[in-house]
C-alpha cells in the first residue's frame, strides 16, 4: 500500500554523482525554521570510494526497500523497511547496495556543517 502511494510522488530535484548520474530523487515535504522533512527515492548506489557527510543531524526512516551503507572508516550497516536511525554530520558513508523501490524519510535539523566529499572516487570522477 505504501509503495503505491510513494510511486505517485513527484520529486523536486535529483542528487547524483559528478558524472551526472542520478543516485536519488528528493522532495521537501516541509521546511520550517531551518528544519526540513524530505522524502528520498534512492535510484542507484554511490560510486565506488565516493563517501560523503551530511550538513546537519537527521533522523532517517526507511519507508520501503533498503540498502547497505558502507562506512568510510570500515564496516557496513544494513538498513531495511521500518528501521530508523540518527545520522550525524560527521558520519562519512556511501550507499553500496540498493534494493528496488527504496524510499526514505529524513527529518533534518538546521544546517550545522558543510557537506564533505571524501575518498579517492571523487578525484577519479572529477578527472573524467
Amino acid at each position: 500500500m505504501i509503495r503505491h502511494f510513494l510511486n505517485r510522488i513527484r520529486f523536486d530535484e535529483w542528487i547524483g554523482s559528478l558524472s551526472g548520474r542520478p543516485t536519488m530523487w528528493t522532495r521537501d515535504l516541509l521546511r520550517c525554521w531551518g528544519w526540513r522533512v524530505s522524502l528520498h527515492c534512492l535510484v542507484s548506489e554511490d560510486d565506488r570510494d565516493c563517501f560523503h557527510t551530511h550538513p546537519a543531524p537527521a533522523l532517517r526512516v526507511i519507508l520501503s526497500g533498503g540498502y547497505i551503507e558502507e562506512l568510510e572508516g570500515g564496516g557496513t550497516r544494513v538498513w531495511s523497511t521500518g528501521m530508523f536511525g540518527i545520522v550525524r554530520p560527521e558520519l562519512s558513508h556511501r550507499i553500496s547496495f540498493l534494493a528496488v523501490n527504496t524510499y526514505t524519510l529524513w527529518i533534518r535539523a538546521p544546517k550545522s556543517a558543510d557537506i564533505e566529499l571524501r575518498g579517492s572516487g571523487w578525484k577519479r570522477e572529477s578527472a573524467t
